[in-house]
């Protein structure tokens, strides 16, 4: 009988997840191995609900992700673990490819019985671990997970002088509050660094409002613009969450955050009218534009890359569970696995923007921050 693996993708949709579908079709025909691609992530493991996928059925440069998505947390659905573990059985799956962020891959975590590879997705960027160095630098384990690459250039773009906001803001003199997500992790609010924004506010640093309100004022008075780029996770010091909704949780027990840039506008526009005219403070969120679309080069060729890996590893005989990451020799990228059998749940391999990256004093990038952003997305000039 014919070795039959399956592959899902879970959470929300990032730019290269059909790169990597797309791969593993071509690289298990060649390897005389049959793909079940899940439908709605874990969804479809839980009521098999699946294709069969062959080469040449995915298109790998169209964004979004040809099985579709959900999110599920196995452990919370009534015998949702023995489900699953049965129908690993009955299907005779022997491998498993689990593509999503830390909530889809922490089902993982349940389910034994399988060889299964992990291929973190996220916008968010905070699949893996920062290694900090005694001379100040850092190392990243997972440099970048899939969907980071094309989002934070789309940040980039949407703050900057050459391609985006920052020309109405200086002709119009405005100041201009643009909404990253991000929940808890600031990545993609960092990665707009690359666009040359005034100030950069993380959720992983409480922000003193007043400080920055004193901030924002000066830098309008000295340039008439200003570009401020939000997490929508941002806290205030000492006063909680900037804007969540905590009654509208989803299964893995998120709040809802949306309205930060909002938020801080309206304070803005009541609190700096003693230094100017405050109408022309506005609030931008690109929301879901930063995970929709196609892939970018970089982005493309990773998603395949680790599709193709992925399908290599669980045919060679590996029989444990582990993430696939994306690692720099220092000239280019390659995968590598990170073993994770022996973390007791993905929150072991859940990653923060420190200090060595950002300077809350400031509210920007530091010099290692740059360092290591400039091998995923272009700087510009201005």
């Amino acid at each position: 009988m014919k070795k039959r693996f399956g592959i899902l993708t879970g959470g929300g949709d990032v730019p290269p997840l059909n790169a990597v579908i797309s791969a593993a079709a071509d690289e298990c025909s060649k390897q005389g191995v049959e793909l079940l691609g899940f439908l709605r992530g874990w969804q479809g493991l839980l009521n098999k609900d699946y294709i069969v996928l062959n080469p040449g059925d995915v298109n790998p440069e169209i964004g979004g992700t040809i099985l579709k998505s959900s999110r599920v947390n196995i452990a919370k659905v009534e015998d949702g673990v023995s489900k699953v573990d049965a129908n690993v059985k009955e299907l005779g799956l022997s491998g498993l490819i689990v593509i999503g962020g830390d909530d889809t891959t922490s089902n993982s975590f349940y389910i034994k019985n399988i060889p299964q590879v992990l291929v973190s997705k996220t916008i968010d960027n905070d699949v893996g671990m920062v290694k900090e160095n005694p001379d100040g630098t850092v190392d990243m384990i997972n440099y970048f997970t899939l969907g980071f690459p094309t989002s934070a250039d789309k940040i980039a773009s949407f703050v900057s002088w050459s391609e985006g906001l920052r020309t109405t803001a200086y002709s119009h003199e405005r100041i201009m509050i643009v909404e990253s997500m991000g929940l808890h992790a600031g990545w993609l609010t960092l990665a707009s660094a690359a666009g040359k924004p005034d100030f950069i506010l993380l959720p992983e640093f409480n922000i003193d409002y007043n400080d920055l309100k004193e901030r924002i004022a000066k830098k309008f008075l000295d340039q008439r613009n200003v570009m401020v780029v939000i997490s929508e996770g941002a806290s205030w010091k000492g006063g909680g969450y900037i804007s969540v909704d905590e009654n509208n949780l989803d299964p893995f027990g998120h709040p809802r955050f949306k309205g930060a840039a909002d938020v801080l506008a309206e304070k803005l526009r009541t609190d700096l009218k003693k230094y100017f005219d405050t109408r022309n403070i506005n609030s931008v969120n690109p929301s879901y534009l930063y995970r929709a679309g196609n892939p970018n080069k970089l982005d493309l060729e990773s998603g395949q890359m680790l599709g193709r890996e992925a399908v290599k590893k669980l045919n060679h005989g590996y029989s444990e569970r582990s993430f696939e990451v994306i690692q720099h020799n220092g000239k280019e990228f390659y995968a590598d696995y990170f073993e994770v059998d022996k973390m007791d749940s993905i929150k072991d391999f859940h990653r923060f923007v420190n200090d060595k990256l950002y300077n809350p004093e400031t509210y920007n990038i530091t010099e290692e921050g740059v360092k290591y952003l400039s091998k995923i997305v272009r700087f510009r000039d201005k």
